[in-house]
């Protein structure tokens, strides 16, 4: 085994099911400062950046050190980021109001891939499409 295997943190289920709160607090920053942007661009690799510095205080710096740890937690956010692009919205409660993002693909880039997230307002959810998500044969 290699030396990084030895000192990089333990995933589990548990920890991996936390990702998308950071998604939350990440789109959470702009609606706190009143900001009326169009859209908000989020990448995959972004998110787990945000994540692992959050989660352990390792910083996208040492990406080479903890390299296991880097790919499982990318791999991961790709994978929550393709939901929520085939569902189309994210929509959480919290302090008993409804936050409704709809949710576009913007790019993706050699497996980093980059969502936009656009506010909705309540009076304006109506517009928003639900997609099916497509089953694979």
């Amino acid at each position: 085994m290699s030396k990084s295997l030895d000192s990089e943190p333990l995933l589990t289920a548990s920890v991996l099911a936390t990702i998308p709160e950071c998604l939350k607090r990440t789109l959470g920053e702009p609606i706190g400062e009143n900001i009326r942007r169009q859209s908000i661009l989020i990448s995959s690799n972004n998110l787990a950046n945000r994540f692992i510095l959050a989660r352990w205080g390792i910083r996208p710096s040492q990406r080479k050190k903890y390299r296991h740890l880097f790919d499982r937690i990318r791999k991961e956010c790709r994978v929550i980021f393709r939901n929520y692009h085939n569902r189309g919205r994210l929509q959480w409660k919290y302090n008993e109001v409804f936050h409704t993002f709809g949710v576009f693909k913007y790019d993706e880039i050699r497996g980093n891939l980059i969502l936009g997230f656009v506010k909705i307002q309540s009076h304006e959810e109506w517009k928003l499409t639900i997609r099916s998500c497509k089953q694979s044969i």
